[in-house]
């Protein structure tokens, strides 16, 4: 998981200095929002703490303090019961949520391991990986029909 956000931190650098008007804050909030708005930043991900993004962006974390709050303000960002920011489910299709990301990751992980069990090559374990998947997409279609059901 962290090299996602370096990885979005590294873009978010480039896009910073590409950014020419503005406030130091105000340019972080374009270059977030636009990630939101396009969907590089998925409904529901979690968002780093203000002094982790500052040191990946080398920056003091009172910008990306307001920068945060620009976007808690406009909706794009959302804080529950004290806990992390994530990105807002502005257009109500969550494409990804803290469990999703979780289940996500454990699966990743119990894939390779079995791969490497296996002794089987990349190719083979990528193969191992789909499976999972499926089997995990037919698991939660399931449990959709289920919840569908009992609400008739």
């Amino acid at each position: 998981m962290a090299d996602f956000w370096t990885t979005r931190s590294g873009r978010w650098r480039l896009r910073l200095r590409e950014e020419s008007v503005g406030e130091l804050h105000e340019r972080l909030f374009r270059v977030i929002r636009d990630e939101i708005e396009d969907g590089r930043l998925p409904a529901g991900a979690l968002v780093p703490v203000p002094k982790r993004v500052a040191a990946e962006l080398n920056i003091e974390t009172v910008y990306v303090e307001q920068a945060f709050q620009r976007l808690l303000a406009e909706g794009l960002l959302e804080q529950r019961d004290g806990q992390r920011l994530r990105v807002a489910d502005v257009e109500g299709d969550s494409r990804v949520g803290a469990e999703t990301q979780v289940l996500f990751e454990r699966n990743l992980i119990e894939a390779a391991r079995q791969a490497t069990d296996m002794g089987l090559s990349t190719l083979d374990a990528t193969g191992v990986f789909k499976a999972r998947i499926r089997e995990l997409r037919e698991a939660h279609e399931r449990s959709v029909d289920d919840e569908d059901d009992s609400e008739s």
